[in-house]
C-alpha cells in the first residue's frame, strides 16, 4: 500500500520532531489529527512505525527504511514548492540575479543605478552566489540568470557574453611607484604577497602567470577570498593578487589597482536555463550591465597620486555592436 503527500508530511515530520506534539506544532495542527493520520498510516502499510518506550516515541526499524527515501522525496517536494514561489515570481516581473560576490559589491549596484534610470518601475531580487551553487540556483528557478566566469556548461543552459575582466595587484598607494607601467614578476619579487588559494577561481588564473615563491625575507599570505585579500592590502600586509572588479570597490587615495603583465583575462558571462528564454527587459538589463563591465576600472600609471582617469590598458573585446538598452525597454510598450 502506497503513502500519500499527506501522509509522508506528517510522518516526516513526526520522524524528524521525535515526537507527536512536536511534529503538530510545526504542522500546525492538533495533535490527534497527526496521531490519526500516523496510526492510518501504520494500519495501511501492516506495521508500526513509531513505539512508545519508556514513554517516548521510537521510530521502528522499518520507518529508519522508509526515513531514507521520504527524506529525499520531501525535500524535492521543497525544491518543487520553492520552484512554483519563483515562477510566480518571474510572471509578476522581478529580475532575480545571482552574481559572484565580487560583482554584487561594484558593477552590479552602478548596472542597476543606470537600468533605474530607464526603467524606474523594474525590480530586482539580488544574490551572492559561489560558482559551485549557480547551476542549482538555475534549476530551481531561484534565479532568472547567474553571471559569473568559469561558468560550468551543459545543454540545459544558454549563456550570454558580457565583456572581460582581468587580473591585478592590489596595493598601498607608494609601494610600487606611480610611473611603474609593468606588474610583472620582477616588481612583485621586492614585495610581500597576498595571493588566492587554488579554490578561487582567479587563483588558478594566475598559477602560471605569478611565481608566488618568494626571495629571501619576504613572505606570503594564502586567502581563499578576493575580498578578504583586498582587506589585507588595505592594512600595508602586501601586494593582493585580485580581480579588477572588486578592485573598483575599494581603490581610492589609499590604494592602487594595476594589471599583471603578461595580462591574466577572464570572460564573464551570464547563465540562463534553455527552457527559459530572457525577457527583453531582462535583455536590456543585461546590456547595461555589459556597459558597467566595460568601465575602466583603474586609472593610467602616469596619471600620479591624485589618481584622476586617465587611459586604461585596452581591454579585450567581444566584438559586436551593442544594442540600444532604453530601446529595448521602449518595445514592450
Amino acid at each position: 500500500m502506497s503513502m500519500n503527500l499527506r501522509q509522508i508530511e506528517v510522518f516526516h515530520a513526526v520522524y524528524s520532531a521525535g515526537s507527536i506534539s512536536a511534529a503538530s506544532r510545526f504542522l500546525n495542527v492538533s495533535q490527534p489529527s497527526v496521531s490519526k493520520v500516523v496510526k492510518h498510516t501504520e494500519a495501511q502499510l501492516g506495521f508500526h512505525l513509531f513505539r512508545l518506550v519508556k514513554g517516548r516515541l521510537v521510530a521502528t526499524d522499518e520507518a529508519h527504511v522508509l526515513f531514507r527515501d521520504v527524506h529525499d522525496l520531501h525535500r524535492r517536494i521543497g525544491v518543487f514548492q520553492q520552484t512554483a514561489r519563483n515562477l510566480k515570481s518571474n510572471a509578476d516581473g522581478k529580475i532575480r540575479i545571482g552574481l559572484l560576490p565580487s560583482l554584487a559589491q561594484t558593477v552590479a549596484p552602478e548596472a542597476v543605478a543606470r537600468f533605474s534610470l530607464i526603467a524606474p518601475r523594474a525590480s530586482f531580487e539580488i544574490s551572492t552566489v559561489n560558482h559551485d551553487s549557480f547551476h542549482q540556483m538555475l534549476t530551481s528557478r531561484e534565479c532568472d540568470l547567474v553571471i559569473g566566469h568559469h561558468l560550468l556548461q551543459g545543454p540545459d543552459v544558454h549563456d550570454v557574453a558580457l565583456g572581460v575582466g582581468r587580473v591585478g595587484v592590489l596595493f598601498r598607494r607608494g609601494t610600487i611607484p606611480e610611473a611603474t607601467a609593468i606588474i610583472d614578476d620582477a616588481v612583485l619579487a621586492g614585495h610581500d604577497l597576498i595571493h588566492l588559494t587554488p579554490s578561487v577561481a582567479i587563483g588558478k588564473l594566475v598559477e602560471g602567470a605569478v611565481h608566488l615563491g618568494r626571495p629571501e625575507g619576504k613572505r606570503t599570505i594564502a586567502v581563499n577570498s578576493v575580498v578578504v585579500a583586498a582587506m589585507f592590502a588595505r592594512q600595508g600586509l602586501g601586494i593582493a593578487i585580485i580581480d579588477e572588479f572588486t578592485a573598483r570597490g575599494v581603490t581610492g587615495p589609499e590604494l592602487c589597482f594595476r594589471p599583471i603583465t603578461p595580462l591574466v583575462s577572464f570572460e564573464l558571462k551570464a547563465l540562463h536555463l534553455a527552457g527559459q528564454p530572457l525577457s527583453r527587459v531582462t535583455r536590456a538589463f543585461l546590456e547595461v550591465m555589459r556597459q558597467a563591465i566595460a568601465q575602466p576600472s583603474f586609472a593610467s600609471p602616469v596619471d600620479g597620486p591624485g589618481g584622476s582617469p586617465g587611459t586604461s590598458p585596452k581591454r579585450p573585446s567581444l566584438g559586436h555592436a551593442s544594442p540600444n538598452p532604453q530601446a529595448m525597454v521602449d518595445a514592450r510598450h
